[in-house]
């Protein structure tokens, strides 16, 4: 009988010391991949020592497909895939709520690729991260605009309107993602519909600064847009894109604006990604 218990003993125990061991060995498994991914932006930026002049700020709405087109950035093997292929070997990706970073190599360019997610939140992470940006690619899902063109619009005319994109010239790549899905629109349809947003936007942001200046009233821009710093605020209330008097058109900004179509699943080259590879080695060179 004693027999007996202190076998049952030492099979509990030893179902006990696999479980943890498996446990221990799940979450090495899991931090190694994290860890292959991308650094944390804040951690790996805060390590780098001199001028960042070779990063890549990709940003836009939540659900674009920024994740999916860094991790094509980030690794070769989704790079090469094509079809069916690419379906099965990139990752499944969510809405993110975590900043991803990677240093790579693309097209003979080292990149810094910053991949900001689109929540409200990180409104503050993408502008501190925009300071330090060589180029950006805002990221569109094409088939979905339509549903939420005005905070798109909003999103987009603040990166344009950035201080330090204006003041550097900031290359800027519009990205028309998900060209692959059949309620998708083309890159000249999302032109003139972002152009047409932003010029009514534009003219309202304007439009309530005369207000608030005609009554008389002390103009408190901390009051109305996100961050703490009243200087960036004053500055951002009062910019203005294009010309006064003409309708807002890309082309009118001294920062340079490409429009670009993309799919992440119909291939390397077909779903544009080697020409979205050209612009940031070209941005990084010049």
């Amino acid at each position: 009988m004693l027999v007996l218990i202190i076998a049952i003993l030492l099979l509990i125990s030893g179902a006990l010391v696999w479980f943890v061991l498996n446990q221990q060995s799940a979450a090495i498994s899991k931090q190694g991949i994290a860890l292959a991914a991308g650094t944390p932006a804040a951690s790996l930026l805060a390590t780098r020592r001199g001028k960042v002049d070779n990063a890549v700020v990709i940003t836009g709405p939540s659900g674009s497909g920024k994740t999916s087109l860094w991790y094509h950035l980030r690794f070769p093997t989704f790079r090469s895939s094509s079809g069916d292929q690419n379906k099965k070997a990139l990752p499944d990706t969510q809405t993110s709520m975590a900043i991803n970073t990677a240093e790579t190599d693309v097209h003979e360019a080292n990149a810094l690729l910053v991949d900001v997610p689109g929540h409200p939140k990180f409104k503050f992470d993408r502008d501190s991260h925009l300071a330090l940006a060589k180029g950006v690619v805002f990221v569109v899902d094409s088939s979905t605009i339509s549903q939420s063109l005005r905070p798109i619009a909003e999103s987009l005319y603040d990166v344009l309107a950035n201080s330090h994109i204006q003041r550097k010239e900031c290359p800027v790549l519009l990205l028309c993602n998900k060209q692959d899905e059949p309620s998708s629109l083309s890159n000249t349809r999302i032109k003139a519909m972002l152009e047409d947003e932003i010029d009514r936007l534009r003219s309202s942001r304007q439009a309530a600064l005369d207000s608030l200046r005609d009554t008389g009233s002390d103009l408190q821009p901390s009051k109305y847009l996100a961050g703490n710093d009243d200087d960036a605020a004053e500055e951002k209330a009062n910019d203005f894109l294009g010309y006064d008097g003409k309708k807002f058109s890309f082309e009118d900004l001294q920062t340079p604006v490409q429009i670009n179509e993309s799919s992440m699943f119909v291939g390397h080259d077909a779903g544009g990604l080697e020409q979205i590879e050209r612009w940031i080695a070209d941005t990084i060179h010049s």
